[in-house]
């Protein structure tokens, strides 16, 4: 007994060790690709903490409006989630992630640019044009740029540890979020509260110039995914006429028109294929993400300008917004190996049950004691920082499974930014609305949205042990291990004329 735990203790230590290389390995190699995650979400958050300053110079006094100039980003994302992820599953990931960085990094530092209202009438309306169609640019390239990462992280990343690799993505996301609230935090406390009014909110926007050129140069030297090549090498086999017919059109002298016609062709065979075969992990997708975006923008962005409203001090803020991203940091780890060990779905069914529970009496403690530290910190920081770790960190492999490589990035960027569309941009708007109609609505808001996730995760699983739809695609176990049943595995299993055992 003793010598075989030792053995075993032995085999977990050196499985450990080579999670830690393989994940090291990654960062080394794809640094950019991160670095250019941690600017999309500082680029996208750093609005939500100056909304202020936007309401006063381009809406008017009007919070809704205000919000809704944040929302308009994300009815842009579906669109550019399917034209860029198109475009990664047809040129590669890298072309993808590319395009998207360049064209977020436009969007971000044009809005530090534009003129506001304070500069008269007409500057004012020209600015609020400018601003919008540079939040719809940044919302296209965004909403390309998180099915790229996500895409291309799990297809480049080691699979025994693949879990902990994509927390890399969850953890970027929290500190682009927590870069954005302390640029704006310590550029009030700079400039103060006249002078960020009058400019100051510009700055934020500014500085994101450098790092994202950084990024957007790194970006042109990763190497492309071996899957991805592999996956292209596979289809042109499969069309053995496809090289006699490029040599006829060259000796044409019209073979750029052929290619053209050939890009065209393929991506509407992409479009065609995910539509028609894959509208169900579609619905998945976006059902996945209700708990996730809501939390995100209902929770930890709208009630952030709720409690300052309501009194709460900026250092208090400050606490318990740095509370929570790096709550779900540093207990990223934790929940990336519980979902290499217990399975990704596991642990999605785990975090929207968490949010189910909590998110109404979270909010309370916020609306009965605004001004309280300890409450704030408690129910903010502590309280939304858990449950974040459980929803927000590993989420994205939960949709990056629903598809096959040939389809992946069009299918991720789809459902994710539908999700995230309609239940995380219009969330601090709707929020705002229900606050006004009811003091409870949010908090009630938030426990719904965990429910649909809890209710979407349970009957996919239903669907996928009854063989009428295909949840994984990258990695099939562990995917939702509990007492040693997996729904998944066991499918799989039913499938085969002589299966294997199948251990989870």
């Amino acid at each position: 007994m003793g010598v075989g735990a030792k053995v075993e203790g032995a085999k977990s230590s050196d499985g450990a060790k080579t999670a830690l290389r393989e994940v090291l390995h990654l960062l080394r190699v794809y640094w950019a690709l991160l670095l250019g995650n941690v600017l999309e979400w500082y680029e996208f958050a750093v609005y939500s903490f100056l909304e202020p300053y936007f309401q006063e110079n381009f809406f008017a006094g009007s919070a809704i409006s205000t919000w809704l100039g944040f929302a308009c980003t994300f009815v842009a994302r579906p669109f550019g989630g399917i034209v860029i992820g198109v475009i990664g599953d047809i040129f590669g990931r890298k072309v993808s992630t590319f395009l998207s960085i360049f064209g977020m990094l436009i969007g971000t530092v044009g809005q530090g640019l534009v003129p506001s209202y304070a500069s008269g009438q007409v500057a004012g309306t020209i600015g609020l044009v400018l601003l919008v169609s540079l939040r719809f640019l940044q919302g296209i390239c965004t909403g390309g740029e998180i099915a790229a990462v996500s895409t291309y992280i799990t297809e480049v990343g080691p699979k025994s540890c693949l879990a902990r690799s994509m927390a890399l993505i969850g953890i970027t996301c929290n500190v682009g979020f927590l870069a954005a609230q302390l640029v704006s935090y310590l550029a009030l406390e700079l400039l103060g509260e006249e002078m960020m009014l009058e400019w100051g909110w510009r700055l934020p926007f500014l500085i994101a110039g450098i790092p994202g050129l950084i990024a957007t140069l790194g970006r042109r030297c990763m190497p492309e995914s071996n899957e991805f090549l592999e996956a292209r090498a596979a289809a042109v086999v499969s069309e053995p006429g496809a090289d006699a017919e490029e040599e006829v059109s060259e000796s044409n002298g019209s073979s750029s028109d052929v290619k053209e016609g050939s890009k065209r062709a393929a991506a509407s065979a992409k479009m065609r294929s995910l539509l028609g075969s894959y509208w169900g992990n579609i619905l998945v997708g976006i059902g996945a993400v209700v708990a996730v975006s809501t939390l995100q923008y209902g929770g930890l962005v709208w009630c952030n300008i709720f409690l300052k409203k309501r009194g709460a001090s900026p250092d208090h803020l400050i606490a318990a917004g740095v509370t929570a991203r790096i709550l779900s940091i540093l207990l990223s780890p934790f929940t990336g190996w519980l979902a290499d060990v217990k399975g990704v779905a596991w642990l999605h069914l785990l975090g929207a049950l968490m949010l189910t529970c909590t998110g109404l009496p979270l909010y309370l403690v916020m609306l009965w004691h605004p001004t309280s530290l300890a409450a704030v910190l408690l129910a903010y920081g502590v309280g939304f920082g858990v449950i974040f770790a459980f929803t927000g960190m590993i989420f994205f492999l939960y949709v990056v499974e629903l598809f096959p490589v040939q389809v992946r990035n069009a299918g991720v960027g789809l459902s994710y930014n539908i999700g995230f569309c309609a239940f995380g941009g219009f969330a601090p708007m709707v929020f705002e609305a229900a606050y006004h109609g009811y003091l409870w609505g949010p908090g009630w808001l938030l426990s719904l949205a965990g429910l649909v996730t809890a209710l979407t995760t349970l009957v996919s699983l239903r669907l996928q042990k009854s063989g009428r739809m295909q949840l994984v695609h990258e990695r099939p176990v562990p995917y939702f291990s509990q007492c040693g049943c997996d729904p998944v595995a066991d499918a799989e299993v039913e499938e085969q004329a002589d299966p294997p055992s199948v251990k989870v």
